[in-house]
């Protein structure tokens, strides 16, 4: 059952126009909306899901709709949702029902249905949040602005539409939640290959209502369901209820009396939906907005109550919201601080086991708490006072208070290393984690990076500074250097593995990652729901060497065109692709967080414009999934299948010479350089076991692996 968003019903206001009508025009983009007609709505990827990471499609449907507006003469801004605000409504992906979905389409899988796996999966949705800082890397790669609204970007680009001075838009292009704010028409999509855009009227659709007064229709609009408000119970019972179906309750008596009617409703009742409705409308009405002077105020700022906070959110200091309005950092660690709650969801897709929470829930909980205090340390008192309390989806719930956390700014602090100290022969042009790491294997330059007493040090100012003390902080407080500035024995089992990978950041992040995870024993032998392989059997060899192989190519990504998916699936493999998202996106927090302190603390100089370029020299933006992991599965199984690594066994295969052509869309038609990258992958793994022989667990098992592959390579 669900209520016919507006868009929908009002079909027949839909209007068209050519796209060089907009000619000259600036258009703000809610970036959400954007994103969910990419990933959604346009449904060019129906297997998305069963891989997780980015979609093969996402780049190139980005860049065509991009470059349609630019050949229009039109300029884009996009804008992002900021932090929660107190109503909003939790993202569809999270829902049982989204998780129904996925649990009925692995079922079909399974039963060898694939016709019927497609269309089933392609109705699940797909997380916004696993592509936002992708997609900001593309509008960075191709010259777009984007700015991140202090919380909703619906109301943020109401106040730029109206904005008379400084850089105000000329349209909207957002969803009809957009009608709830003072805008009168929204467009609602760009096709690039027809060159035109569609667009929809306020008052259009208030005529087809049958004229209703604004406020009523406001409210109908809200019990229809939206980012502000959930649809309001007793009418969702309404198999595809309308708007009209709404303005009908009200004729029955405003909002709160309908409350009020249907209080014994089971549905309404604990829901407190006549205080979400005032919240709504206040939010609404007063929510917060960024100047362009960098203030952070309620939009109707002369009228706005005193406890704004109620009902938009917690106010952190201005500073911090225009490094968050530049995407310095992502709002996910200042939104912890100033909910003082954490609520850890479990995706669709996943096999929800008890590794999986275990991994999720409480491996990564120290990491999660790193970002919280390192943050809270360099605001208010009042923020370092807070007790964070995590809910996660199996029910539990835990507090922790931020004070008890062991102090992380003094540690951090220390490095403050101007690039005129680096020494001469080995300072790089581009700072790496790698050259990071081996400038510190020279006791004297690691011995003179420690700032001593209360020496004064000139800001960092170029971004090579900036991002190097990012890196030392980040490789100090996850235990690859210590408190004297020497590399630790894990430090070194990372260069080990960065050393095999040695070749861009985005292999140096795929190195970090593996290290993490084999320091948290992620990475073995075991089947992802924990049920172990016995290694004494050999009937298990091929399957124990193939789990673990399998599970380190998914820190790589198929090559692959920028074209749907068609091939095998693996839920095993798309559940350990997931704990790599969880620590990607944990990694990413702390590395945003420990620039952001730099700022916070004046260690870093503010008068610049480069902010987009900065984070963008951050590491684990992307994420990758579990389609290498298939492809060197499939492989690895073919050969076994039939008994036969001679080489030209092994060049069909690879050559995806039918019937080994599974993946009918890889890059050439081929899976050899993805094949490479994986095993590449797992060289890189097993010199960081060699180095760490001790600290790893199982290593005799990787090394053993490695000799089984040598022939299959």
């Amino acid at each position: 059952m669900s209520i016919q968003n507006l868009r929908t019903w009002a079909a027949k206001c839909v209007q068209t126009l050519s796209l060089s009508t907009l000619n000259g025009s600036v258009i703000g983009v809610d970036a959400s909306y954007y994103l969910d007609q990419v990933l959604n709505e346009n449904n060019e990827e129906p297997l998305k899901v069963a891989l997780g990471g980015l979609p093969f499609c996402l780049t190139a449907r980005i860049e065509e709709d991009i470059q349609a507006a630019k050949d229009a003469g039109v300029k884009l801004i996009f804008i992002f949702d900021g932090l929660d605000y107190v109503n909003k409504t939790p993202p569809s992906t999270d829902s049982d029902t989204s998780k129904r979905i996925h649990e009925n389409g692995w079922s079909r899988y399974i039963a060898g249905d694939g016709k019927e796996t497609v269309n089933v999966l392609g109705k699940a949705g797909h997380s916004l949040d696993l592509v936002l800082r992708h997609f900001r890397k593309i509008l960075h790669a191709n010259a777009v602005d984007f700015l991140v609204a202090p919380f909703s970007s619906l109301a943020f680009l109401t106040y730029l539409y109206h904005l008379e001075q400084g850089q105000p838009i000329d349209a909207v292009m957002a969803s009809a939640d957009a009608f709830l704010f003072n805008i009168d028409k929204t467009i609602l999509g760009i096709d690039a290959k027809q060159q035109c855009f569609s667009w929809l009227s306020k008052q259009d659709c208030i005529n087809l209502a049958g004229n209703p007064a604004p406020n009523v229709f406001r409210d109908a609009q809200l019990l229809c369901g939206s980012s502000f408000l959930p649809a309001f119970p007793p009418l969702s019972r309404n198999q595809n209820a309308t708007i009209r179906d709404a303005l009908v309750m009200l004729g029955r008596g405003p909002v709160l009396q309908l409350c009020n009617q249907y209080r014994d409703d089971s549905m309404l009742a604990g829901s407190e939906y006549a205080d979400r409705y005032k919240k709504a409308l206040m939010t609404i009405q007063h929510h917060v907005i960024i100047t362009p002077d960098g203030f952070v105020q309620p939009m109707d700022l002369q009228r706005a109550p005193g406890d704004v906070h109620a009902f938009v959110g917690q106010r952190l200091p201005d500073e911090l919201f225009f490094y968050i309005s530049r995407g310095i950092i992502a709002p996910q660690v200042p939104n912890w601080l100033t909910t003082s709650e954490i609520h850890l969801t479990m995706p669709g897709g996943p096999i929800d086991c008890e590794p999986y929470r275990r991994f999720v829930i409480d491996q990564l909980a120290p990491l999660r708490l790193q970002s919280i205090k390192l943050l809270a340390e360099s605001l208010h008192y009042y923020y370092q006072g807070r007790e964070i309390t995590i809910k996660s989806w199996d029910g539990r719930t835990t507090t922790q208070k931020v004070k008890e956390l062991p102090s992380l700014k003094t540690k951090v602090n220390q490095w403050k290393v101007k690039e005129s100290s680096l020494p001469g022969s080995k300072s790089p042009r581009t700072p790496t984690v790698l050259s990071c790491l081996r400038m510190l294997k020279d006791k004297d330059f690691a011995e003179s990076t420690l700032v001593k007493g209360s020496v004064t040090h000139p800001a960092l100012s170029s971004q090579n500074e900036i991002v190097s003390n990012v890196f030392w902080r980040f490789l100090h407080l996850r235990g690859f250097i210590d408190d004297k500035h020497q590399v630790t024995h894990w430090g070194y089992m990372l260069e080990a593995a960065l050393s095999v990978m040695d070749g861009g950041s985005r292999k140096e992040e795929q190195g970090i990652l593996a290290v993490e995870m084999l320091r948290l024993n992620i990475i073995n032998t075991q089947s992802v729901t924990g049920t172990p392989v016995q290694s004494s059997d050999k009937a298990y060899e091929h399957k124990m060497y193939t789990n673990l192989l399998s599970k380190v190519a998914c820190f790589g990504r198929l090559k692959h065109e920028p074209v749907g998916y068609v091939g095998p699936l693996d839920r095993s493999l798309l559940t350990f692709a997931w704990e790599i998202t969880a620590i990607r996106q944990l990694l990413r927090d702390l590395c945003e967080t420990i620039m952001t302190t730099m700022f916070l603390n004046g260690d870093v100089s503010r008068e610049r414009d480069d902010w987009a370029e900065l984070s963008q020299r951050l590491p684990f933006i992307s994420d990758n999934g579990s389609s290498l992991g298939i492809a060197v599965k499939s492989y690895l199984d073919a050969l076994n299948d039939k008994q036969d690594s001679s080489k030209e066994f092994k060049e069909k295969v690879k050559s995806q010479e039918p019937p080994f052509d599974w993946f009918a869309k890889a890059e050439n038609g081929t899976i050899h350089k993805s094949l490479d990258t994986a095993f590449r992958l797992f060289d890189a793994v097993l010199a960081a076991v060699k180095v760490g022989e001790k600290e790893v667990r199982d290593s005799a098992t990787f090394v053993a692996a490695d000799q089984w592959l040598s022939s299959r390579r």
